[in-house]
C-alpha cells in the first residue's frame, strides 16, 4: 500500500473533487488538503466535505505535502507550480490530471523546482457534467490511468505514484508524452470535435425543424453527449494538442470526401467494404476490452540504475496496451544493477511484455506473482 503523509490538490472540479474524495478514504493517506481559485468552489468543497482541509491559498494547501496534484485547466498549471514552489517541501512529487501531455510535460518538468519530481498523469475517466457537486470517490475505479514518464522521471517517484493510483482501483498504463497525445487525438479529442460539429449543425437546423430533437435517436444522443462538456476545459485541450487533432481531422476529412464520392456514385461495393472494415475494427476493440484476466504474473529484469530506465521499460509495456498492476525496484547493496519487477494480470499479457522487453535487449523472465 502506498503511503503519503499529506496530499494537496489544486482545483476542486469534477476531477479534483473526485480525486480528493478517493484519497480521503485511502488508509495510506494521512491528510488531504485542497484549494480552488473560486470562492464558491471552496465553499462547496467544504459543504461536501470532500477533503480533510479546504485552504484559503494554494501555498497553504501544499505546505508540508509529499504529493501535489494539479487539477486545474491545463493553461493554469505552470503558473500554479511557480506560485507554490516556495512552499513545496524537498522531495515532493508533482503530478497533473491533464488530457494533453507533450507541451505540458515539458513545461511542468522545467517549472518543477530542483529536488522535486514531476510525473505526468491522465485518468481516462470523467463525465459531461462539471463541478464538485458531481464528484464521486469511485470515479477512478476500474478506469485506465495513463502515466507519462520521460527520461528525466525519478524512478522512486514513479513507483510511489503508480502504487497510489493502483490502490484507488485504477489500471495504470505508461506512455511517453508524444504517444499519449497521438492516441488521445484519435480516441478522445477528435471524437469530441466531431460531436461538437454534429451538435452545432443540429442546433442550426433546429431553427427550421422544431421536431428535430424530439425524433433524435439513440445514436445521435450517444454521439453528441460529450458536446455538453465544459468549454473552458476543452478549449485548453484543443490548444494544447492542436497538432495531432489537426492531423486526425485532416485524415477524417479525407475519409468524408471518399464517403461522399461513394454515395454520389452509388458505389455499393466500396460502401459495404467500409462498413465491414469498421465493424471488424469495432469487434476487435470489444474483444480486447472484454478480455478476462485474473492471474497475477511477475515480469522481472535486471536494469542499470540510470536516468530514464523506468520510462523506457514502462512505456514499452504500455505501448502494447498492457497495464502494470505494481512496480518494484530492488537495488543491491553493491553495483549499479537492480532488479525491476512488473506485476501484470494475465499469463498472455505477461508473455507479451517479456517478449517486447527482450526485443529491446533486456533479459526478462516471467513467473506467477
Amino acid at each position: 500500500m502506498a503511503n503519503f503523509k499529506k496530499v494537496a490538490i489544486i482545483g476542486t472540479g469534477l476531477m479534483g473533487g473526485s480525486l480528493s474524495m478517493a484519497l480521503k478514504a485511502h488508509p495510506g493517506v494521512g491528510h488531504v488538503a485542497v484549494y480552488d481559485i473560486s470562492p464558491d468552489a471552496r465553499l462547496k468543497a467544504r459543504e461536501l466535505e470532500i477533503s480533510d482541509e479546504v485552504t484559503g491559498s494554494p501555498g497553504e494547501a501544499v505546505r508540508g505535502c509529499d504529493l501535489l496534484f494539479l487539477a486545474t485547466p491545463i493553461s493554469a498549471m505552470v503558473k500554479v507550480v511557480h506560485e507554490v514552489s516556495g512552499d513545496l517541501p524537498a522531495g515532493a512529487i508533482i503530478s497533473d490530471l491533464g488530457s494533453a501531455k507533450l507541451e505540458t510535460a515539458a513545461a511542468l518538468g522545467d517549472a518543477t523546482p530542483p529536488g522535486m519530481h514531476y510525473v505526468g498523469g491522465h485518468p481516462m475517466t470523467g463525465s459531461e457534467q462539471s463541478g464538485v457537486e458531481f464528484a464521486s470517490a469511485d470515479l477512478f475505479r476500474n478506469c485506465y490511468y495513463i502515466l507519462t514518464p520521460t527520461v528525466d522521471t525519478d524512478s522512486e517517484a514513479f513507483r510511489r505514484l503508480h502504487g497510489l493510483i493502483t490502490d484507488m482501483g485504477a489500471r495504470v498504463i505508461s506512455m511517453d508524452p508524444e504517444t499519449h497525445d497521438k492516441a488521445m487525438a484519435t480516441v478522445s479529442h477528435t471524437p469530441h470535435m466531431l460531436s461538437l460539429l454534429l451538435m452545432d449543425m443540429a442546433g442550426k437546423q433546429y431553427k427550421e425543424m422544431k421536431s428535430l430533437f424530439t425524433v433524435a435517436a439513440g445514436g445521435f444522443r450517444d454521439m453528441t453527449r460529450i458536446a455538453a462538456s465544459s468549454p473552458d476545459v476543452w478549449v485548453d485541450i484543443c490548444m494544447e494538442n492542436r497538432k495531432f487533432i489537426v492531423q486526425r481531422l485532416l485524415e477524417y476529412g479525407f475519409g468524408i470526401t471518399e464517403l461522399i464520392d461513394m454515395l454520389e456514385n452509388r458505389d455499393r461495393v466500396k460502401l459495404e467494404e467500409l462498413f465491414r472494415r469498421a465493424r471488424r475494427a469495432r469487434a476487435e476493440l470489444s474483444v480486447k476490452a472484454g478480455r478476462e484476466i485474473d492471474e497475477l504474473f511477475e515480469v522481472s529484469l535486471p536494469v542499470t540504475d540510470r536516468p530514464g530506465v523506468i520510462s523506457e521499460v514502462s512505456t514499452a509495456v504500455g505501448s502494447l496496451g498492457i497495464n502494470i498492476e505494481d512496480v518494484e525496484i530492488v537495488h543491491p547493496l553493491e553495483g549499479e544493477t537492480g532488479i525491476l519487477t512488473l506485476r501484470i494480470l494475465g499469463r498472455e499479457q505477461a508473455g507479451e511484455a517479456r517478449d517486447r522487453l527482450e526485443f529491446l535487449g533486456y533479459k526478462a523472465a516471467v513467473r506467477e506473482g
